[in-house]
């Protein structure tokens, strides 16, 4: 039973689901559109199910282009900067998220795709977003370890504030 909630809250294969939309449309990806949306959709489905305080057991750090989840950094380095390719298996993994899960990443791809990676970088930077206070806090410079959490409870108020239409 641990394993399957271990398996349904996977940030790096929900992360896989959305990077095959993009995939899919032929549209390029990077690692750095991935780390903000993956953020913005944990915090989009924390707002739309307020009874939950976090969707993945990681955290986000407030890195220099904003948030970044480690585990899901680890899995993506490899592309660097460059556009991000799943092989086969990747996908098998990202199909089997849940349906729920599959169609809010739907709703974050269909409204953000259009957004440059700077674009993002631009929405988590906002004066007085979550990142912004964290970022602020550590002197503008990247720390490690909990100095550098970002709060899942302020991120997911913020992002109901700031882009859900009452």
């Amino acid at each position: 039973m641990e394993e399957k909630k271990q398996l349904e809250n996977n940030i790096v294969h929900d992360a896989y689901y959305l990077i095959s939309l993009f995939n899919d449309e032929n549209k390029p990806v990077t690692q750095l559109q991935v780390q903000k949306l993956m953020y913005l959709f944990e915090a989009y489905y924390m707002a739309k199910h307020e009874k939950l305080d976090k969707l993945y057991d990681c955290n986000f750090n407030a890195w220099a282009f904003g948030p970044v989840a480690t585990q899901l950094y680890s899995k993506l380095k490899k592309y660097g900067s460059g556009k991000i390719i799943l092989d086969e298996e990747q996908r098998k993994y990202g199909e089997n998220i849940s349906k729920e899960k599959k169609n809010t990443l739907k709703e974050i791809y269909n409204f953000f795709k259009s957004y440059t990676p700077m674009q993002l970088v631009e929405i988590t930077h906002r004066k007085n977003s979550p990142w912004y206070e964290v970022w602020h806090k550590n002197g503008e410079k990247v720390v490690y370890g909990e100095a550098s959490y970002i709060d899942k409870i302020k991120t997911r108020d913020w992002f109901k504030e700031n882009f859900i239409e009452e």
